[in-house]
């Protein structure tokens, strides 16, 4: 999976492997696809969706646009999802260039 991914996305990847090593659950899903959303484009967060997830790739985008408008998570969800990924250097990765 990690090894698919172009280099822009590899390390968006890897911290979201390891944050949902058994895979992204429905109730985590479109909180994280609205707090990444903020911080990258629509194609490349629907592609990271794909190599971590394994969506088809017009099902991801659809999603992604989905987490903004009729599937909007609230601040709670998000929140949660933060604190979930945020060890597995969040942090790190929003200071990326």
């Amino acid at each position: 999976m990690d090894d698919q991914a172009p280099k822009p996305l590899e390390s968006t990847c890897i911290m979201l492997s390891k944050a949902f090593p058994a895979g992204i659950g429905d109730e985590e899903y479109y909180p994280l696809l609205a707090l990444l959303y903020e911080h990258m484009t629509d194609r490349n967060l629907a592609e990271v969706i794909v190599l971590v997830a394994g969506k088809d790739r017009s099902v991801a985008l659809n999603d992604v646009h989905r987490s903004v408008t009729t599937n909007r998570p609230g601040k709670e969800e998000v929140d949660l999802v933060k604190e979930k990924i945020t060890p597995f250097g969040y942090e790190t990765w929003l200071n990326e260039e």
